[in-house]
């Protein structure tokens, strides 16, 4: 079984912002960043009512190429996972380092490292002036032709039961 990830409930911010772009996305936003990372720097703005590819938009326009803004993601379960600015891709075989640099290529990416535990999988870096929306870059990634999977590399927020 495979947990969905699915966008919604915010924004998360992925990189440094300065204090004067943080006070003018507060002003533009209505609502409060939080901070739930320092490695890599990620903010959050929760905004559970507005559409997720809207929000980002809204919050790419104030953010610019500071950082790069992606939907917070929840789980099947309700968990919040936080996008980290990563795609982890898994291919059908052991990739050559030109198929890994070609992929970045053709999807405006770039080729961050092989995994070294699971020889079929590799991790892309988003350049933080990109303002697509991840999942869409996600999903043209699984279009590919001798790929199992991508997804975005996330942190999870863990409850205390």
């Amino acid at each position: 079984m495979t947990t969905k990830r699915r966008p919604g409930g915010g924004a998360v911010i992925i990189g440094s912002l300065t204090e004067l772009t943080e006070r003018r996305l507060e002003r533009v936003l209505r609502g409060a960043l939080k901070k739930v990372s320092e490695t890599p720097p990620t903010l959050v703005i929760e905004a559970a009512a507005e559409d997720p590819r809207v929000l980002v938009e809204r919050v790419n326009s104030a953010v610019g190429s500071e950082a790069l803004v992606a939907p917070l993601l929840t789980d099947d379960e309700g968990n919040r996972l936080f996008p980290t600015g990563r795609l982890v891709v898994r291919f059908d075989e052991r990739p050559s380092d030109q198929t890994l640099l070609d992929l970045a290529e053709r999807h405006g990416v770039e080729f961050a490292q092989r995994n070294k535990w699971a020889e079929r999988q590799a991790e892309f870096e988003v350049p933080k002036t990109d303002e697509r929306f991840l999942p869409d870059i996600a999903a043209a990634l699984n279009e590919e032709k001798g790929v199992t999977n991508a997804w975005q590399e996330v942190q999870a927020a863990f409850r205390r039961v």
